[in-house]
């Protein structure tokens, strides 16, 4: 049975009992800041395990996943994926526990025809209902149902004891038996928790049956859902009677192409690039543009970790993104929009992979020569490894290969991993503390919880009379807030615009005859808006009358920026091609900001093109309109659709004139004359291949950026100015120092056969030290040359080996370095030179006078 007939099997089974099949979601959570990525089926479902049920109570569907919490097991388990599908049937307060069990048990036995003997189940250890079901009802044999703990069979794990707040409940999990391990040392005696590979988790019944509250108090929901999960890949596996997964239909074809072009390539890193290859595929076709954060950071980097593997296998040139042909072939008929963007997702890893393999070759060789003036301390070893993993881009395998070749002992090696792994986890905290991004899918449900779905009116009224349904601060659900609160408030109804598809929120005001509360953003989850703002008068109270109220002029100013950005994507396409798509866009009220497909820079006459031509749109006074369609219906009329996003089945479509037509929910002008002067302010790379322009509109705006402008000329044409009287300045003492070369040289002492010159110039700067070095060099074939220089603030060191003397062992890095502390500084650079800067300016002369008992006592036996 192919992966394929599993697929359908499993839908159509659901559907047999009364479930909607439903399309599966992006990749890319929408109105869900909490994840990166989509990593379950229940996602997409978030506002109904909430209690927000407006459509069916029972649901089924493959959901595709992108999960990297498990990156280091991939390759080396047969099971462990990036991109995965999860089976899933979902029931929203209609069925439990009961149907879960009998339909799951049905699927398996008769639906696959896998033997009940081989099945195994998992039940929460304080769930009776659970196991009577599996004992006396399905006749699972008492030794064959295991009972686990908070942490296997707790969903959340660990929820009931750690948190967090929200939906939760027991789980059971079905495992299949795939016989006795020989070499497992527990024998006959083995069960589920062994991690010896005899037992496959093959499907998660999670029965939400509770809302924790503070202090672990779990309250019964008034509505009992079911959410489950099962890896296709995992069960295709056992249904076509293969132990790994990498031996199944949807894996065998790309790893054979794997192979076919990357020869010699081991079996661990064939199923590597394998996997990322689909993640990479879907990721792209999803929406996600391989960039430098987030979402795109992980994409870009699973396609430099799989270029980096095929380098290291002796490929030298681009062969990635030839393998995409081969992941369509085998999931292009479950999922037709890889094969309608094939040709997109195979140019954008291109991009990639020649940026990666340009630029591998220079890191590594700066790698080489850093590693052999750098320290050996792990510190230092361990910074170095994260300066070229996580800001130039080398994988870590090669950094560690690089350091192997260089001289760097098993042990450092080991330890500078340890620094690196230690920063990497800071980073990664850093990151998540800035970052809405919590993993918890249901992180925001204190605000959203049986809350209904907020009318929105900001189309067409500015402000709107509505009532307040709940009130949150930073504590929780509150019943009336006081001046000063900061506060959350949803209302039945509002004409905020929630910040969505790159528009920035709303601000304004609720007022009531007492009270007044600055809303200072509007944000949404599931369709529920959220004012966040301070209350500056009076009491605001849950269930109360409010006038909610806009800020008009900023408002205005949005809608300006809304609509040339709109006018911009057309201007583009106009001027530099179809090609040109959108990648990610800001709409505020100051600025716009759109990025889009491009594989060059755009020149300066192509700009004024572009701009002229947009200033055009908005003389013509062409009408905006905004009409609902059918989403098929859209599409066939020509409508843009922004690469990333997940349209329901009815769409809002924004025209203008005969030349732009595109899905938008944002809020929009009437006419393009309202948007005013347009002008570009900025163009460049953001990512390989994705260009970013930032322009303004309006009259004053357009005004205000040509009179910065100008000032910033003005300031750059001063600072100029006084750089070439620096360097003209400099050059005339350089000129002069010059001229006494052959005084310094007579000068030089003798130390123990070296010849050796000091020298503190006032004035002079790091520059000109060099230059002077330089020519001492050539004037004196063989010395140590140590020349400071005075400023007000700073003092600066430049020390020089000639190459005959480094051979012996005199290195001016290591001079520098004790030199250097004597003027309360550091420093750093090479065997033949290096340079160094403190603040002990006054300390300077001493330093230079102890600089020659230092080479002295450096130098034993020379």
């Amino acid at each position: 049975m192919t992966t394929n007939e599993i697929r359908e099997r499993f839908l159509n089974f659901f559907q047999s009992k009364g479930h909607k099949i439903i399309t599966g979601d992006s990749l890319v959570p929408k109105d869900d800041a909490t994840v990166l990525f989509t990593t379950a089926g229940m996602q997409q479902f978030k506002p109904q395990f909430l209690g927000r049920i407006d459509g069916p109570t029972r649901a089924a569907t493959c959901q595709k996943c992108l999960r990297t919490d498990d990156l280091d097991q991939v390759g080396h388990s047969d099971v462990h994926h990036t991109f995965f599908e999860m089976l899933g049937n979902f029931s929203f307060g209609d069925y439990f526990k009961k149907d879960a069990i009998h339909w799951a048990w049905e699927f398996l036995t008769k639906e696959l025809g896998i033997p009940m003997q081989k099945l195994w189940v998992s039940v929460y250890k304080d769930d009776e209902e659970a196991h009577h079901i599996w004992f006396n009802e399905i006749k699972v044999a008492a030794n064959k149902i295991i009972k686990l703990g908070d942490q296997s069979n707790f969903w959340p794990s660990n929820a009931r004891l750690n948190g967090p707040n929200g939906p939760c409940g027991p789980c059971s999990e079905i495992f299949f038996d795939y016989g006795v391990n020989p070499h497992c040392p527990k024998g006959k005696d083995c069960d589920p928790l062994c991690s010896c590979g005899r037992f496959s988790e093959v499907w998660n019944l999670v029965f939400t049956q509770f809302n924790r509250k503070d202090g672990g108090v779990l309250e019964p929901l008034p509505a009992k859902n079911i959410d489950t999960g099962m890896g296709l890949e995992r069960l295709a596996a056992l249904v076509q009677g293969k132990k790994s997964n990498y031996e199944t239909d949807v894996f065998e074809p790309i790893l054979k192409e794997v192979q076919s072009k990357i020869k010699g390539i081991s079996q661990q890193d064939t199923k590597i690039i394998a996997d990322h290859m689909r993640a990479v595929v879907f990721g792209i076709s999803d929406g996600v543009m391989p960039s430098n954060e987030g979402r795109g950071y992980v994409i870009r980097k699973l396609i430099v970790d799989i270029t980096d593997l095929a380098i290291r296998a002796g490929i030298n040139k681009p062969v990635i993104h030839t393998l995409v042909d081969a992941v369509i072939q085998v999931m292009g008929q479950p999922y037709p929009e890889i094969v309608r963007k094939s040709s997109e997702i195979t140019a954008i890893i291109k991009r990639i992979e020649e940026g990666f393999i340009k630029g591998r070759r220079q890191r590594v060789l700066e790698l080489q020569e850093c590693l052999a003036q750098v320290k050996t301390k792990a510190t230092d070893l361990g910074q170095l490894f994260f300066l070229y993993r996580d800001t130039h881009g080398l994988t870590l395998s090669t950094i560690e290969a690089v350091a192997l070749k260089a001289g760097i002992s098993d042990s450092q090696l080991a330890q500078a991993l340890k620094v690196f792994k230690a920063k990497m986890q800071e980073q990664k905290e850093r990151s998540r503390a800035g970052s809405k991004m919590m993993g918890d899918v249901f992180a925001d449900q204190n605000v959203a919880l049986n809350v209904p779905k907020t009318e929105f009116l900001g189309y067409s009224q500015l402000k709107a009379d509505a009532t307040v349904v709940k009130i949150f601060n930073e504590a929780g659900e509150i019943n009336q807030a006081t001046e000063g609160q900061a506060v959350k408030i949803i209302l039945n109804r509002t004409p905020f615009y929630a910040e969505a598809g790159g528009q920035v929120g709303d601000t304004g005001y609720l007022t009531t005859a007492q009270a007044k509360v600055r809303v200072t953003d509007t944000q949404k989850t599931n369709d529920i808006y959220i004012h966040f703002g301070t209350i500056e008068q009076g009491v605001i109270q849950a269930k109360g009358k409010v006038q909610a109220a806009i800020d008009q002029e900023r408002r205005l100013a949005i809608m300006r920026n809304h609509t040339a950005t709109h006018l911009l994507q057309a201007a583009l396409r106009e001027v530099l091609g179809s090609h040109i798509k959108q990648q990610g866009s800001l709409v505020a009220q100051d600025r716009l900001r759109f990025d889009f497909t491009h594989p060059q820079g755009i020149k300066p006459q192509e700009i004024e093109k572009i701009e002229s031509k947009i200033n055009g749109f908005i003389l013509n006074d062409d009408m905006v309109t905004k009409e609902v369609l059918p989403l098929e219906e859209a599409k066939k009329k020509g409508a843009l659709a922004f690469f990333a996003e997940k349209y329901g089945d009815t769409v809002r479509v924004v025209s203008i004139g005969n030349y732009s037509k595109e899905f938008c929910g944002g809020t929009h002008l009437d006419s393009t004359s309202q948007a005013g002067p347009f002008k570009i302010v900025s163009e460049g790379s953001v990512a390989q291949g994705i260009r970013r322009m930032e322009a303004v509109t309006g009259k004053a705006a357009v005004e205000a950026f040509l009179k910065k402008k100008q000032q910033e000329e003005s300031a750059k044409q001063q600072s100029q100015r006084m750089k070439q009287l620096e360097r003209q300045k400099q050059n005339s003492h350089f000129e002069l120092i010059k001229s006494s070369v052959d005084e310094l040289i007579r000068g030089a002492e003798n130390v123990k056969g070296i010849s050796v010159i000091t020298r503190c110039l006032e004035g002079a700067d790091i520059a000109l030290l060099r230059k002077l070095s330089d020519l001492l060099k050539k004037k004196l074939p063989s010395g140590v040359f140590i020349l400071g220089a005075k400023s007000k603030q700073d003092a600066s060191l430049i020390v020089s080996v000639t190459d005959d003397l480094v051979t012996k062992g005199i290195k001016a890095n290591e001079l520098v370095d004790q030199i250097a502390l004597l003027i309360d500084g550091s420093g750093g650079g090479r065997a033949n030179m290096a340079q160094a800067g403190g603040k002990g300016v006054d300390k300077l002369d001493t330093a230079l006078a102890k600089a020659k008992k230092i080479i002295e006592a450096s130098l034993p036996g020379v």
